[in-house]
């Protein structure tokens, strides 16, 4: 009976990971780790330790959220008839409003409990791109993370249909001032551009004809509701993707859906998420083709993803971003911050160029070594040198092995 307990233990830990793979793995899945991540992980194979990141990541589950978001965001009145000194007021509660949400998502994020399904909610706040700076509306950037946090890693179909009914999303892409009268093409170019397709997979007549789908659909500014204005909507015939009908939004949406291409894109930019930069466009194919035929579950296909080969032969390959860098190096040393000390954090975040909420362009924020330059290394080694003095004390830095970092050492993943 002993002799048996032994090989079974023998023969569990040939499968299970080992420390290095269970740092790749929640490196690249979880803004880094913590001790207990890691002695968990390496208990468990890896097949195991991928469904328990998935099963975690599909959690509902949530930090109590910011206050009186949509209170602070909603003015009831046309901006003329307020008074400078009001709306200069109204600009400070709305900015300080967002610092909380902020502050609030940083605390999911570095949360084990919650750090994949934050992973992929990043992933979409920099593939569905919007920014506060243009929207200037807490409530509906807070909305849109809620949607990009609730489908995750659920139906990328549900999430595009709902994408474009989302609020911050047809302000920031002008479909406001789309209607039949004058169709705006921007919210239909990036649709296909930027969401889906990607660049020379559509022509410039399948751009029109989405617009036109699109016409009328609106934001009520003063209630925070999506709408369709009948009177601003074409119901015409339209061409697109070849398919000839009397479509709307969610026509073209689905009509997107049969492309193989969707698959293939959207496949892409996981892969080089969370592999490598340079993709291997065979695996990509066989990813993409598994993620048509479920129906688009993300889910398949990030199983698809973190189980494949090339995911465990591609280690500390990549540079973390700077939120990466903040969140695990927070997590590695556990380093707990009071509430006030998250606007350190917040203020390095924007230093380093990933203001959360604030991509740059609707191409969102670059990857890679773009994100690394002279002064970049400069601001990120003294973020890490002032979190290390300000809440480690000499016992936990010589735990930590702080002195022996070298510069990219907590920077790779």
């Amino acid at each position: 009976m002993k002799s048996l307990f032994i090989l079974l233990f023998f023969t569990l830990s040939l499968f299970s990971l080992s420390l290095e793979e269970s740092k790749h793995l929640l490196n690249r899945t979880s803004f880094g780790f913590t001790k207990d991540e890691i002695k968990l992980f390496q208990k468990l194979t890896k097949e195991e330790a991928v469904d328990l990141l998935l099963q975690k990541g599909n959690s509902k589950d949530i930090y109590k959220k910011p206050k009186n978001i949509k209170d602070v965001s909603i003015i009831n009145k046309k901006i003329k008839e307020i008074s400078k000194e009001k709306r200069k007021k109204l600009r400070k509660q709305k900015n300080k409003k967002m610092q909380e949400i902020k502050s609030w998502w940083y605390e999911m994020m570095i949360n084990p409990r919650f750090s994949f399904r934050e992973k992929m909610t990043l992933f979409w706040h920099n593939h569905f791109v919007s920014e506060y700076k243009v929207v200037k509306s807490p409530y509906m950037m807070f909305e849109q993370n809620m949607l990009f946090r609730e489908n995750a890693l659920d139906s990328f179909s549900t999430l595009l249909h709902k994408s474009s009914h989302d609020l911050a999303m047809l302000i920031y892409l002008d479909n406001n001032s789309n209607k039949k009268s004058h169709p705006n093409e921007n919210f239909a170019r990036e649709l296909l551009e930027l969401f889906t397709l990607g660049e020379g997979n559509y022509s410039e007549d399948d751009v029109k004809e989405a617009a036109r789908a699109f016409t009328g659909y609106r934001v009520n500014k003063r209630k925070a509701t999506f709408k369709i204005l009948k009177k601003h909507h074409d119901y015409g015939v339209k061409t697109f993707l070849n398919e000839k009908g009397n479509f709307n939004g969610s026509s073209i949406i689905d009509i997107i859906l049969k492309q193989k291409q969707t698959a293939i894109f959207i496949t892409t930019k996981l892969y080089q998420e969370f592999i490598s930069e340079d993709i291997n466009k065979k695996e990509v194919l066989e990813f993409a083709k598994k993620f048509r035929d479920s129906n688009y579950d993300i889910s398949v296909l990030m199983r698809n993803i973190l189980l494949s080969k090339s995911f465990w032969r591609n280690k500390s390959n990549m540079i973390k971003s700077p939120v990466e860098l903040i969140v695990s190096f927070l997590k590695i040393s556990d380093i707990k911050l009071k509430p006030k000390e998250y606007n350190l954090i917040l203020k390095y975040g924007k230093d380093l160029d990933q203001d959360l909420f604030n991509p740059p362009n609707v191409n969102g924020w670059k990857s890679g070594k773009d994100w690394i330059d002279t002064t970049s290394l400069i601001i990120r080694k003294e973020l890490i040198n002032k979190l290390i003095k300000k809440k480690l004390n000499t016992k936990q830095q010589n735990e930590l092995q702080v002195k022996n970092f070298k510069t990219l050492d907590y920077q790779i993943k």
